[in-house]
């Protein structure tokens, strides 16, 4: 069974001196019968977090999955930590899934608030200076939007579904207008106009035949009126 639950106190003990100590980059870590525990300090650390990676090449194994944790940020701010899981494509299958399934473990045990973000890697040329470049622009192109930027996405989508919505609406209402009406229907219709006609045609079907109905009544009252003219001629 693929589990991992805690952080040994060796890392808890580690962690503390990594945050308290400006001289140490960083930490690896692993897991071991099911814990994490502390490999490697990362030391001495410089000025520069980019030339310190160099501090960690050299434990960047093609087929080792490693958790390592780096001090990239100065220590004053409340999240100077970034907890990077290296899992390469040829490390063992029983160890990318544990070490996936349990990096989060790490940064809960040892504090999320103490870490700026959590980082996935499968080659080492990610965790080089130009590999942090990369990922930084490709951050900064996902930046979330501030909160007038989303209230402006929110009316838009508003005003696309409204839109949407008349459009169906007319749509089906354009449909209904093309439905026939029975000659049966016209032929009463046009007797409501005639003498001796019947005083009442009831009508089954949709909106449309009533629209139809208009038509017709509108266009017999105008022969009648005509008709009426011409007479009096």
């Amino acid at each position: 069974m693929l589990t991992c639950h805690i952080a040994s106190q060796e890392l808890h003990t580690a962690f503390n001196t990594l945050v308290s100590s400006e001289n140490q980059r960083g930490l690896l870590c692993t897991i071991t019968k099911e814990s994490l525990t502390p490999l490697t300090v990362l030391s001495p650390a410089t000025s520069s977090f980019s030339n310190d990676l160099s501090l960690l090449a050299p434990h960047l194994q093609p087929n080792i999955a490693l958790y390592i944790i780096l001090r990239r940020y100065p220590s004053p701010e409340s999240a100077p930590f970034v907890a990077v899981t290296y899992v390469p494509d040829s490390a063992p299958v029983r160890q990318k899934m544990l070490f996936a399934s349990t990096r989060l473990t790490l940064v809960r045990e040892l504090g999320i608030e103490r870490f700026r973000e959590t980082i996935f890697a499968t080659t080492k040329e990610e965790l080089t200076p130009q590999g942090f470049e990369k990922h930084d622009k490709h951050n900064k192109l996902e930046a979330p939007l501030t909160e007038e930027e989303q209230t402006l996405g929110d009316v838009k989508r508003k005003e696309a579904e409204e839109g949407r919505s008349m459009n169906e609406r007319r749509s089906h209402v354009s449909s209904g207008v093309s439905m026939p009406i029975t000659d049966e229907a016209l032929q009463a219709l046009r007797g409501l106009a005639g003498e001796g006609g019947s005083d009442l045609v009831q009508l089954v079907g949709s909106f449309t035949i009533i629209l139809s109905m208009q038509v017709v009544l509108n266009s017999t009252e105008n022969q009648h009126s005509d008709g009426d003219d011409g007479i009096g001629l």
